[in-house]
C-alpha cells in the first residue's frame, strides 16, 4: 500500500513540473517571437534606410525583406544574411572613401570658387564659413555639397550680368558702394578738423549713417577729399605765416642786436677817451697846485680847465643817454625773445596735440588704425625676439546695425563710446586697444597667461552685456562677440588680423554673444 502511495505522489510532483515546464516554454515562446518580430521590423527598417547606397546591396535587401515578411524560420535566412553583412562591409569602406573624396571636392571647388573676382562681401563670408566646417557624416557633407551648389549658383547669377539684367548689376554695385560708405564713415571719425570743415565732416558723416544714393555717395566722396586737402592747405599756410613771422622777428633782432653791438662799441670807446681827459685834467690840476703858490696867478688856467670840466660833463651826460637807450632797446629786444619762445613753445604745444590727435579715434577716444598698426608691429617685434605669449582679440558690437536703425545714429554714437570706455577699464596698463572698423575694436595683450587672457575676455563681455543702455525711454541690452588668437610658429600681423576675423565669424555664428579661441 506504501509503495501505491509513492508512486502517486512521484506522478504528481512530475506532473506540476511538466507544467512549470509548459508555462516555461510558453513565455519563452511568445518572447523569442516577439523579438523574432522586433528583429525583423529592424531589419526591415534598416533596408529602406539603405536604399540606394549599392544596387547589388539593394537587391539583396528587398529580397530579404521580402522573405522576412513570410512566416518562415529565420534561421534559415542564416546565409542570406551572411552575404548581406559581406555587402554592408564593404559598402561601408566604399563609404568612407567617397566621403573623403566629397570632402576634398568640397575644398577644392570653394577655393576655385574663392579665387573669383567681383563676388560681394557676403558671399565670401558665406563660403568662408562654409569651409572652416568639416563634415562629420555623409549627410552632413551632402548638406555641405547642396550649400556650396547654392554659392556656385549665386556667383554664376553675379558675374553673369550684362546691360539688359541691370538689378544684377546693381547687387554687385551696392556691395561697392556699401563698402566705399564704410571706408568714408571710418576716415572721417579718425580725421579731428576743427571749424567749419570739421562741422562739414561731421555733417557727412551723419548722412553716410542714414544712407545715401550711389551720385550722392560720390559726391560726398568727393567733397571729403576737397576738406581734407582745404584744411590740409590751411593748415600749411597758417604754420607758413607763423613760421614767416618768426623769421621775420629774428631777422629784426639780429639786425638790431648787431647795431647795438657797434653802438656799445662805440660807447666804450667814448668812455675811454672821456676818462683819459679827465685823467689829464686831474694830472693838470695837481701839477698847478703844486707849482702855484697863489692861486690868483693860477685863475685864467683854472677858468679854463673848469670849461673843459664842464663840456666832460656834458659829454659824460650825453653818454648816460645814449646807454640807457641803448639798455631799453636791449630790455626790449629780451622781451620779444621771450615772446618769440613763449610762441614757438605754444606751437610745439599745438604740434604735439595734433601728433596725439593723429592716433585717437575722435568719437570714442581710443586709438585708432593706424597707431594700431604701429603698436602690432613693435608687439610683433618684441614677440620674435623673446617669444612672450602675444594674444589679439577682435570684439564686435552684436546687432550694431539694428540699434542705428531702431534708436538713430546719436544712439550709436553713444553706445560705441561707453562700450570703447567699458574695453579700456577692463584691461591692465599694459594692454592696447583701437578701433578697427566702424563697430569693431582690436586689443593686444602681452605678456599675459592662458587663465589671465580668457577670464579677461570674458570679463569684457560679460560686463557689456550688464550695461545699463537706455534709448528713447527703453531699455536696450547690448552684447559683443569676440575671436582671439596667439602669435605662433611663423605668424605674422596679417595672419593674426585674418585669424581674429576667423574667430570672430565663429562667434558670431554660434549665436552671438560668444568668445571664441582659433589657433
Amino acid at each position: 500500500m506504501s509503495d501505491i502511495s509513492a508512486v502517486v505522489s512521484e506522478v504528481s510532483k512530475l506532473k506540476q513540473r511538466l507544467d512549470q515546464a509548459q508555462l516555461s516554454y510558453r513565455d519563452a515562446s511568445l518572447k523569442s517571437r516577439r523579438e523574432i518580430v522586433i528583429l525583423k521590423r529592424l531589419i526591415t527598417r534598416l533596408s529602406v534606410a539603405c536604399r540606394g547606397l549599392d544596387e547589388e546591396l539593394d537587391t539583396k535587401l528587398t529580397e530579404l525583406r521580402c522573405e522576412l515578411e513570410q512566416p518562415k524560420d529565420i534561421s534559415k535566412l542564416i546565409p542570406r544574411l551572411a552575404i548581406i553583412e559581406r555587402l554592408v562591409t564593404r559598402q561601408a569602406g566604399i563609404t568612407e572613401k567617397e566621403n573623403l573624396r566629397i570632402e576634398n571636392q568640397i575644398h577644392q571647388s570653394g577655393e576655385t570658387l574663392k579665387r573669383v573676382r567681383g563676388l560681394p562681401a557676403q558671399l565670401k563670408r558665406d563660403l568662408r564659413n562654409l569651409l572652416n566646417n568639416t563634415s562629420s557624416s555623409l549627410t552632413h557633407s551632402h548638406q555641405r555639397i547642396i550649400a556650396l551648389v547654392e554659392l556656385y549658383e549665386r556667383s554664376l547669377k553675379l558675374l553673369s550680368v550684362s546691360t539688359e539684367n541691370v538689378e544684377l548689376k546693381d547687387m554687385l554695385d551696392h556691395d561697392i558702394q556699401h563698402q566705399l560708405t564704410n571706408e568714408l564713415q571710418h576716415l572721417i571719425s579718425e580725421l579731428d578738423f576743427d571749424g567749419e570743415s570739421g562741422d562739414k565732416l561731421l555733417t557727412i558723416r551723419n548722412r553716410l549713417l542714414i544712407g545715401v544714393p550711389p551720385q550722392a555717395l560720390l559726391e560726398l566722396a568727393l567733397e571729403v577729399i576737397r576738406l581734407v586737402l582745404d584744411s590740409t592747405h590751411q593748415e600749411r599756410r597758417s604754420s607758413q605765416k607763423f613760421l614767416d613771422g618768426v623769421n621775420g622777428d629774428l631777422a629784426t633782432l639780429q639786425k638790431t642786436t648787431n647795431q647795438y653791438v657797434g653802438q656799445s662799441s662805440a660807447l666804450y670807446e667814448h668812455r675811454g677817451g672821456l676818462n683819459n681827459e679827465l685823467s689829464t685834467i686831474v694830472t693838470t690840476v695837481k701839477k698847478g697846485l703844486n707849482e702855484h703858490k697863489n692861486l690868483e696867478t693860477w685863475r685864467p688856467q683854472i677858468t679854463e680847465l673848469t670849461k673843459e670840466l664842464q663840456v666832460l660833463t656834458d659829454r659824460n651826460r650825453a653818454l648816460e643817454k645814449r646807454e640807457k637807450a641803448l639798455i631799453e632797446q636791449l630790455s626790449y629786444n629780451e622781451n620779444k625773445i621771450t615772446t618769440l619762445f613763449e610762441q614757438t613753445q605754444d606751437y610745439r604745444q599745438r604740434l604735439n596735440d595734433q601728433e596725439r590727435k593723429m592716433f585717437l579715434d575722435h568719437l570714442t577716444k581710443v586709438y585708432n588704425c593706424a597707431a594700431l598698426n604701429d603698436r602690432l608691429e613693435h608687439e610683433y617685434r618684441r614677440w620674435l625676439r623673446y617669444q612672450h605669449p602675444l594674444c589679439v582679440a577682435l570684439i564686435d558690437i552684436d546687432n550694431f546695425k539694428e540699434i542705428n536703425d531702431s534708436y538713430g545714429h546719436v544712439a550709436g554714437d553713444k553706445a560705441l563710446k561707453i562700450i570703447a570706455r567699458t574695453i579700456h577699464q577692463c584691461l591692465e596698463e599694459t594692454d592696447f586697444i583701437a578701433r578697427y572698423k566702424s563697430d569693431e575694436f582690436m586689443i593686444i595683450m602681452p605678456d599675459i597667461n592662458e587663465d589671465n587672457r580668457t577670464k579677461n575676455l570674458n570679463k569684457i563681455r560679460e560686463t557689456i552685456a550688464q550695461l545699463p543702455f537706455r534709448f528713447k525711454e527703453q531699455n536696450v541690452s547690448i552684447t559683443i562677440s569676440i575671436g582671439a588668437t596667439l602669435f605662433e610658429g611663423n605668424d605674422t600681423p596679417a595672419d593674426i588680423t585674418e585669424r581674429t576675423g576667423k574667430a570672430l565669424d565663429n562667434a558670431k555664428n554660434s549665436g552671438r554673444n560668444r568668445f571664441i579661441w582659433i589657433y
